[in-house]
């Protein structure tokens, strides 16, 4: 978010000193002004060299940005549920801030590069033949680099989550953009102040919400596609700044402050925020799409947007301390169309923060169906556990880290673990035990 009081005092005092030039002129005369242009034109000669690089920088920085977000490298991944994976509230939301610090870049990053984004995909294709259920499928859109962190946040909840893999080199499989033309795009926000959370995400702390908001996606995605629509229903991550982090917290402060002799309601708006807020914050776009199939052609924008608010009725039906609203989006539907292949975010993200969640409320939204209560739900479950090697499993060669002998080690000959063991040495719980030469 842009910090708009700085600016705005920075601003403001070039007026003044406009306003001032312009009242000692007029009050002194031509001679005056002159005089005071005189002793003024060093100073004044400086501060427009230095607004001029700082605006060359800038525009260098947005130029850089602009053009890393373009050629940023996005891949779909296809996740794989596990069958006996279900998490409470509070391991998706630790989930959730473990992805969110995942994926925030450092400041340095940020300037260079611009912040890389993240989105999950719910994915529904109509059946082809009477009676079929149809083909629902959860994606994951991000850089290849940004895949096994991603994965690591996840399984904090979730430890049997995997992607789909290649059969033949084992990486996991790469996934171009859909052939999928959107005919419509709806945009979500909230409602009232973006600090107060969505109602409801600080309760069903001690166990599962069985009923996930992602499967009552689910479920409205095949009643669309019976219709013969294709439907995809996106979640898009873009981490903020740590600033906002600490700008939440001040402005929840003031909050409380501000409703401590009010009524009794909104003080308990408030204490509802102060309980599920904290933690990292991310600019999420919640979005939802549609195609027509092949000779089911849907024109009418009307009808186009009663489709897309039915994807996204789960979310929108989360009452509380705040709620959810559509985006009215006549002018811009057409660029959101050609940004959806991608998942691309807005270029400035809402500086209203409109589009500002915590933690708690993604994991509130991003919670996986499990099996055990949403077993009719076609989805692809992985059949075999996540189990990683053990880590004392015996291994034909080891190799320790390369770092040098102290003197002591060196003077008495100690042989390294760099080298490659011998057949006197044995391997004990995965450490190589070597003897003194």
């Amino acid at each position: 978010m842009i910090a708009w009081r700085p600016l705005a005092v920075l601003i403001g005092s070039a007026l003044f000193l406009a306003a001032l030039v312009v009242g000692a002129g007029m009050m002194t005369g031509l001679d005056g002004l002159r005089e005071m242009w005189a002793q003024i034109r060093p100073y004044a000669i400086a501060a427009a060299a230095i607004a001029a690089l700082g605006l060359v920088g800038v525009s260098a920085m947005v130029v850089t940005r602009l053009r890393s977000r373009s050629h940023r490298d996005i891949a779909r991944y296809q996740l794989v549920l596990g069958q006996a994976d279900e998490a409470t509230h509070d391991e998706v939301a630790a989930a959730a801030e473990a992805l969110v610090q995942a994926l925030r870049s450092t400041l340095v990053e940020r300037v260079a590069g611009g912040q890389p984004w993240l989105a999950i995909e719910s994915w529904h294709v109509p059946p082809v033949t009477p009676g079929e259920t149809g083909t629902a499928l959860l994606m994951m859109l991000c850089e290849p680099v940004t895949v096994g962190p991603a994965l690591a946040a996840l399984r904090r909840a979730y430890p049997n989550l995997t992607v789909r893999s290649d059969a033949e080199t084992g990486e996991p499989r790469r996934y171009d953009a859909p052939r999928f033309a959107a005919a419509h795009v709806l945009r979500v926000r909230k409602a009232r102040d973006w600090v107060l959370p969505v109602g409801g995400s600080g309760a069903n702390t001690d166990h599962s919400n069985a009923r996930s908001v992602m499967a009552t996606v689910i479920r409205q995605q095949q009643r669309v596609g019976q219709d013969g629509l294709i439907s995809c229903v996106r979640w898009c991550l873009l981490p903020a700044d740590e600033s906002v982090d600490a700008l939440a917290a001040r402005r929840l402060r003031r909050l409380a402050e501000s409703t401590e002799h009010q009524n009794s309601a909104v003080s308990a708006d408030v204490a509802e925020a102060q309980r599920s807020g904290g933690g990292a914050l991310c600019f999420v776009e919640l979005q939802s799409a549609v195609q027509a199939a092949p000779g089911r052609e849907v024109t009418r924008y009307a009808d186009l947007q009663a489709v897309c608010r039915l994807l996204v009725s789960p979310a929108l039906s989360m009452r509380g301390v705040n709620t959810f609203v559509e985006r009215q989006m006549v002018i811009r539907q057409r660029l959101y169309r050609r940004r959806w292949a991608r998942a691309t975010p807005p270029v400035l993200p809402d500086q209203t923060g409109a589009t500002l969640w915590f933690t708690g409320e993604l994991g509130m939204f991003i919670e996986l169906p499990s099996l055990g209560s949403e077993h009719d739900l076609p989805l692809l479950r992985n059949t075999v556990p996540y189990l990683p090697a053990p880590a004392a499993l015996p291994r034909g060669q080891h190799r320790g880290l390369a770092l040098p002998p102290t003197p002591d080690e060196h003077a008495r000959g100690f042989r390294t673990s760099i080298e490659v063991p011998t057949e006197d040495e044995q391997f004990l719980h995965g450490e190589l035990i070597g003897e003194e030469a």
